[in-house]
C-alpha cells in the first residue's frame, strides 16, 4: 500500500509540473520579411519569444553563420516589457540566398525553464518557405556572358609595365617644363633695367653722400643702356669715340645727341676732373640720364 501510495504522489507531482510548464510556457513565432526574392536580396528573419517574469529562455544559436541555405549577413537582439509584466525578447537575422529555387528557412527550437525547475523544454519554431528567383528577367535567354580570358602572360605584362613608365616619365617632363615656364621672370627691357640702376644709385647716394661714386654709377648706366639698345661697345670706348658713332645716327634727334654730350661731359668733369659739383647739379644729372633713356627707350637700329 506504501509502494502505491507513493507512486501515485510521484504521478500527481509530474502532472502538477507538467501542467506548471504548460501554462508558463512562452508564446514564440518565427516570420520572414520577405516570401519572393532575388538572389543576394536580404530578407530579415525574426523568431520572438514573449513570457512571464518566471520563465527564462535560450533561442538557437547558429554557428556556422548559415540558417540552411541562407547565409547569415548581420544579426542582432532587442529586449522589451510588455504588457502585464510580460517580456518581448526578439532575435533578428538578415540572411540572404545564392541560388534560384525554393528554400526553406528550416525549423529551430527555443528553450525556456521555469523558475524553480532545471528542466528545459522546447518550444519548436516552423520552417517557413522563401521563393529565390534569378535577376534575370523570366523567360530571358543569357546571351552576353563571354568566355573566361586567358591569363596574362608575363611578356604582356612587361609590356604594359614598360607602356606604363614611359608616359609617367613623358608626364613628368611636362610637369617639369610647365613649372620652369610659369616660374621664368619676364625679361627686362634694355630701359627698364637702366632705370632700376638710376633709383637705386640715387638711394645709395641719399645714404652716402659719395659724390663721386654716384656720378660714374650714372655714367657707366648710360653707356651700359647704350650699348644694349645702340649695338657699341659703349664702356670700352672714351666718350668722344661712343658720341661721335652716335652722331651719324638716323634714330637720335639733334637734341638727344646734344643732351648726351652735355650729360657725358658733367660726368667726366667729376670723374677726371674733380670737379664738386652742387646738390642742385647732382638733382639735374639723375634728371637728364631718366629722360634720354625715357625717350630714346623705343628707338630700333
Amino acid at each position: 500500500m506504501r509502494l502505491k501510495a507513493a507512486f501515485l504522489a510521484w504521478i500527481m507531482m509530474l502532472a502538477m509540473s507538467s501542467a506548471a510548464f504548460a501554462a508558463n510556457a512562452p508564446d514564440v513565432r518565427a516570420t520572414v520579411s520577405k516570401r519572393t526574392v532575388t538572389i543576394g536580396d536580404r530578407i530579415r528573419y525574426t523568431i520572438e519569444a514573449r513570457y512571464g517574469n518566471d520563465v527564462s529562455v535560450v533561442f538557437p544559436v547558429f554557428t556556422d553563420k548559415n540558417i540552411g541555405d541562407f547565409e547569415i549577413k548581420d544579426s542582432g537582439k532587442t529586449v522589451k516589457k510588455g504588457w502585464f509584466g510580460r517580456t518581448v525578447e526578439t532575435r533578428w537575422y538578415l540572411i540572404s540566398a545564392w541560388k534560384v529555387g525554393k528554400f526553406s528557412v528550416p525549423e529551430a527550437q527555443v528553450l525556456y525553464t521555469v523558475r524553480g525547475s532545471t528542466v528545459r523544454k522546447p518550444v519548436p519554431v516552423g520552417a517557413l518557405e522563401v521563393s529565390v528567383e534569378s535577376v534575370l528577367p523570366k523567360g530571358a535567354a543569357i546571351t552576353d556572358i563571354k568566355d573566361i580570358k586567358p591569363p596574362i602572360q608575363v611578356r604582356d605584362i612587361g609590356k604594359l609595365l614598360a607602356l606604363v613608365i614611359f608616359l609617367l616619365a613623358i608626364i613628368s617632363l611636362v610637369i617639369l617644363a610647365y613649372r620652369k615656364i610659369i616660374s621664368r621672370k619676364p625679361v627686362k627691357l634694355p630701359h627698364e633695367t637702366a632705370l632700376e640702376e638710376l633709383q637705386a644709385l640715387k638711394a645709395a647716394f641719399i645714404r652716402s653722400s659719395d659724390i663721386k661714386s654716384y656720378y660714374v654709377g650714372i655714367s657707366d648706366s648710360v653707356r651700359r643702356y647704350i650699348e644694349r639698345v645702340f649695338h657699341l661697345r659703349a664702356p670700352e670706348m672714351t666718350t668722344e669715340e661712343f658720341l661721335d658713332s652716335l652722331s651719324s645716327s638716323n634714330s637720335l634727334s639733334q637734341e638727344q645727341k646734344s643732351l648726351l654730350r652735355d650729360f657725358m661731359g658733367s660726368c667726366d668733369l667729376v670723374k677726371f676732373a674733380k670737379y664738386a659739383p652742387t646738390q642742385v647739379e647732382a638733382g639735374l644729372v639723375f634728371t637728364t640720364a631718366a629722360k634720354f633713356i625715357e625717350e630714346t627707350k623705343d628707338v630700333h637700329i
